[in-house]
């Protein structure tokens, strides 16, 4: 399964309010024809409460889950997204989105989420330390039995996601890997943050090119 991770920022002569309906509402219909190629569509919109020490990495983030590397390049070349999709992406957005391709990896299942459950999620976009190879990141993270930035004891889902090789030879990707954890509350999210001193971790991941937001999670195309 492949996933891919976009980046939306909003237009400037628009408020936020404005961004999020629009993408919500009209957008979202569009997003509903590509079915055929999505297996899922979450919106991920950036939440008021900023995620302390980090900047966000754009407005919102649309999840998408595809079956193939192939599937993830034929979406963006569909009728249904051409002329549906993209034409009204200038209606809220600023730029053509970025983004993202990732493997999926859950390492904590938690409980099956319903479409509308709505518990305290964060999303993790990390970039490697430059003095690092992408090989030597990896072996680190996905050796490592809790989040990064997280002391994840109390965690209610937690995914690690690192990004598809092949759809960069020879190119650096945006972003190394996306880390999304999920909490029943903030109580729960504000102790593992508390938790959460490990200063190992800057040997491998460059904490000022990370970026971190709390999102609000929009379930478009969801099967429980």
């Amino acid at each position: 399964m492949i996933k891919s991770f976009g980046m939306l920022h909003k237009r400037g002569d628009i408020t936020q309010e404005q961004f999020h309906a629009h993408w919500r509402g009209p957008h979202a219909d569009h997003a509903v024809k590509l079915v055929p190629v999505m297996r899922r569509y979450v919106q991920n919109h950036r939440a008021p409460k900023p995620f302390p020490g980090f900047q966000p990495p754009s407005d919102g983030c649309p999840e998408v889950w595809l079956d193939s590397l192939e599937s993830a390049r034929r979406l963006t070349t569909m009728p249904e997204y051409m002329t549906g999709a993209f034409i009204d992406e200038p209606a809220f957005m600023r730029v053509r989105s970025e983004g993202v391709l990732v493997h999926e990896k859950v390492m904590i299942e938690g409980p099956a989420l319903a479409r509308d459950a709505r518990p305290v999620k964060v999303l993790f976009f990390l970039k490697r330390n430059p003095k690092v190879s992408h090989i030597a990141f990896l072996e680190f993270w996905l050796a490592r039995d809790k989040p990064v930035f997280s002391g994840g004891d109390k965690l209610q889902r937690w995914v690690k996601s690192p990004v598809v090789g092949e759809a960069y030879a020879g190119t650096e990707p945006l972003f190394d890997g996306v880390e999304e954890l999920w909490w029943a509350d903030n109580a729960a999210q504000e102790q593992d943050a508390a938790a959460a001193a490990d200063r190992t971790v800057e040997n491998f991941i460059d904490r000022t090119a990370t970026r971190a937001m709390f999102v609000d999670e929009n379930r478009v195309v969801w099967d429980s």
